[in-house]
């Protein structure tokens, strides 16, 4: 019983750590849009420190 405990208990963990990770890749995909986009409108130069 413990082990089946211990296996769910890291497969829930696998699957938040996958969840936290295509969020976090969501929003830097975000922001480069909003990046590129004030780049475009000429609020950001190329020169910017931004990526």
């Amino acid at each position: 019983m413990i082990t089946v405990a211990l296996g769910v208990l890291i497969v829930v963990g696998i699957v938040l750590v996958l969840l936290l990770v295509r969020g976090l890749r969501r929003q830097i995909e975000s922001l480069r849009a909003e990046i590129a986009a004030a780049r475009i409108a000429g609020v950001l130069d190329r020169d910017s420190p931004l990526p």
